[in-house]
């Protein structure tokens, strides 16, 4: 019997893996979302440098074929994210992507399909380690039976999806969410998520392999354990030698059948 059978109660619903909502970076309108990417393949393709400025909005819609409210919601999406700059009486300018936009742009410029630089994974990565060896330090010291229930039913439904040779991305998220929450800090539940986010197609790719798979998953169970038994000096080594794995998914070339992978967002489990 796992620890959540021994703490449901009769007819009780199952606990959700986190207490706080995390933030998800999507755009919101329909029809600004294929747009958005399509503004940024223009850019890319007439390369546009920070400080020039890009056509008016209705130069913008005939060239993309799209109406004019769709393009500015566009705009005004890249603008809250400080991609452009709006100059009144004048346009909308290119901003300093690298020193005057935010993390959350990066992410979103992934989902749609701009792959992060080697710096930007790299840095990314440096970022992250930090931020989870507090949030697992956190954890070892704040974690109560409704984290470890999570846990449980995290390991079990990943083991599940394993035997049935399919990819246990979306459960690698939700573990990596649930033991951030046992953090109990609201904060850095959404700060993580946004890098979780961003490293979910490399993980998807990753872990349609079942010898990664099955990587993953011991790693889980052992950083579960010492979360379990509040031993930060172990867990915080579990969880670097977890990012060290993680590094390995962002690999400088990909083959054709691997961005393929990529863009269907994943695939069954394959053996090595």
């Amino acid at each position: 019997m796992t620890r959540q059978e021994r703490s449901a109660r009769p007819g009780e619903a199952k606990q959700p893996v986190s207490r706080h909502e995390p933030l998800s970076f999507t755009i919101n309108d329909a029809a600004a979302k294929p747009i958005v990417g399509r503004l940024m393949e223009f850019v890319a393709e007439r390369h546009l440098q920070p400080g020039d400025r890009l056509p008016s909005e209705r130069e913008l819609a005939e060239r993309l074929g799209s109406g004019r409210n769709a393009v500015r919601e566009a705009l005004a999406t890249l603008a809250s994210l400080r991609i452009v700059e709006a100059k009144p009486q004048s346009g909308i300018y290119l901003r300093e992507i690298q020193r005057q936009s935010s993390f959350e742009a990066l992410v979103m410029l992934s989902r749609l399909g701009r792959e992060p630089t080697l710096s930007e994974i790299s840095e990314t990565m440096e970022i992250r380690a930090v931020l989870e060896r507090t949030a697992i330090e956190l954890a070892c010291a704040r974690r109560d039976d409704a984290d470890l229930a999570a846990f449980d039913r995290i390991l079990e439904e990943t083991q599940g999806i394993i035997d049935r040779k399919g990819n246990i991305a979306d459960a690698d998220t939700a573990f990596h969410l649930a033991l951030v929450s046992a953090a109990h800090n609201a904060i850095l539940l959404r700060l993580l998520n946004a890098f979780y986010e961003l490293t979910l197609p490399r993980r998807r790719l990753c872990l349609a392999r079942l010898r990664c798979a099955n990587a993953q998953h011991r790693q889980h169970k052992e950083i579960v354990a010492a979360v379990a038994a509040r031993d930060p000096a172990r867990a915080i080594k579990l969880i670097y030698d977890h990012i060290a794995l993680v590094r390995s998914y962002w690999r400088p070339g990909l083959s054709g059948r691997s961005r393929r992978i990529l863009r269907s967002g994943g695939g069954p489990a394959q053996a090595d």
